[in-house]
């Protein structure tokens, strides 16, 4: 709701400013007039923004749960984005060949995307960007790392990192994290991080792996 009401009241301020300027004839009035409507234009989108995602956070789909390869669909989200002169890809699966879960294939990939997509926004445009993703398992469970060498996380924006209305940019929602952590736990997943103002930030994702005896993740 707070970000909603950001945008309506300069909205509604600059519909006053042009009624006021009307009334009294203002001179320029044209020049004024194209520049409080474009402003007003702004605002709409930005309200246009907000609406989409929250109906994108409303709407996730009831989960369609498979079973398939984690390192194959890493691959594929991080083919996604095109390494350049100012970023850089690591990707460390340590020797792994294959590793299943039981969870729903387009849901994760949406999940890691998103913080592929924060990674690379939190590092400095003057900055060269390295972007690490590391897989390790164990009898039971696979841990994701993403790690990025962007500004970090501070303690203010910590304590409300998963809220649905937290952001610390400039535009958007922030729904990213809070659907991250929904789809994640909708498979029994957890989401973790580790964070520094001097080294960037490390999502942690632990997901069951598939036990093909239980026919689902543990």
């Amino acid at each position: 709701a707070h970000e909603i009401k950001n945008p309506l009241t300069p909205m509604k301020l600059n519909i006053q400013y042009l009624q006021r300027a009307k009334a009294e004839k203002k001179d320029h009035f044209d020049e004024f007039f194209d520049r409080v409507t474009q402003n007003l234009i702004e605002q709409i989108d930005t309200l246009s923004g907000i609406a989409t995602e929250f109906s994108n956070f409303a709407q996730i789909p009831k989960a369609k749960n498979e079973v398939f390869d984690l390192l194959e669909v890493l691959k594929n989200v991080c083919g996604l984005f095109e390494p350049n002169e100012n970023l850089l890809f690591a990707f460390e699966m340590n020797q792994l060949k294959e590793v299943l879960i039981f969870a729903d294939k387009e849901q994760l990939s949406r999940a890691f995307l998103n913080l592929i997509k924060n990674a690379i926004q939190s590092i400095p445009a003057e900055q060269m960007g390295q972007i690490s993703i590391g897989v390790q398992t164990d009898d039971s469970m696979a841990l994701v790392a993403i790690s990025d060498n962007g500004a970090g996380i501070s303690d203010e924006a910590q304590l409300h990192l998963f809220e649905p209305n937290f952001t610390t940019k400039t535009s958007g929602m922030g729904l990213g994290l809070s659907i991250v952590q929904n789809i994640i736990q909708s498979f029994n997943g957890k989401i973790s991080y580790q964070t520094s103002v001097t080294s960037g930030t490390t999502f942690l994702i632990e997901i069951p792996r598939y036990q093909a005896e239980k026919g689902k993740g543990k």
